[in-house]
């Protein structure tokens, strides 16, 4: 199985990537394949109508977008890690969602919603992605995500002894919700299969 991860950090040393890499080696322990964008690294212009074909802007995207397009595509299921930002996720990752439009390349497809604050906050992204971020490109998010708060302390070669418990909490309900995606994704396979899911009369969302 294959599982894409998306981090929505703008920090390259920040907390997001460090622990999207983190869940990435824990699914190829699990004998998955992985995908890892991260937007700290990979720079994305901001949508443009480029992505509808209009002449003079196309030709980036080809450059640019259409690789990673393939990458998630081929991809079974998705993990979202998003620091909040001012109570928001980042702007770049908003970017990302745009970028998908309602084409079918995350369609009817789990996600692991994963959000990261260095302090005790971390909740106002998943509303947003909940919310806001599927409407049109249809990718579906599990009922359950996991908030990581304190990050700089969490999945760390080294625990200090007073986050110990927090640790083992957090990598056993990370452990549990990697077998949920799993479950989810096979599943939906066959929701795919079934080819009523595509409708070209109602390609968005309400």
């Amino acid at each position: 199985m294959k599982i894409a991860l998306i981090s929505g950090s703008h920090r390259p040393t920040g907390n997001s990537p460090r622990i999207t890499r983190f869940i990435a080696n824990q699914l190829e322990a699990k004998g998955h394949s992985t995908y890892v964008l991260d937007l700290s690294t990979q720079e994305l212009p901001f949508w443009d109508e480029g992505l509808w074909g209009m002449e003079g802007l196309a030709a980036k995207w080809q450059t640019l977008w259409a690789p990673i397009q393939t990458e998630l595509a081929d991809a079974d299921a998705f993990i979202i890690v998003s620091p909040e930002y001012h109570g928001m996720m980042p702007s770049k990752l908003a970017n990302f969602f745009l970028l998908l439009g309602n084409g079918a390349t995350v369609a009817h497809k789990p996600a692991l919603a994963v959000t990261v604050s260095a302090g005790i906050s971390g909740a106002y992204p998943v509303t947003e992605l909940r919310a806001f971020t599927s409407k049109n490109n249809r990718m579906v998010y599990l009922p359950e995500h996991l908030i990581i708060r304190n990050a700089g302390e969490v999945f760390q070669p080294e625990t200090k002894p007073e986050q110990a418990e927090s640790n083992t909490y957090l990598t056993g309900r990370l452990e549990w919700l990697l077998g949920m995606l799993e479950s989810y994704a096979t599943a939906f396979q066959s929701i795919r299969a079934s080819g009523y899911t595509t409708n070209s009369k109602y390609a968005n969302g309400m």
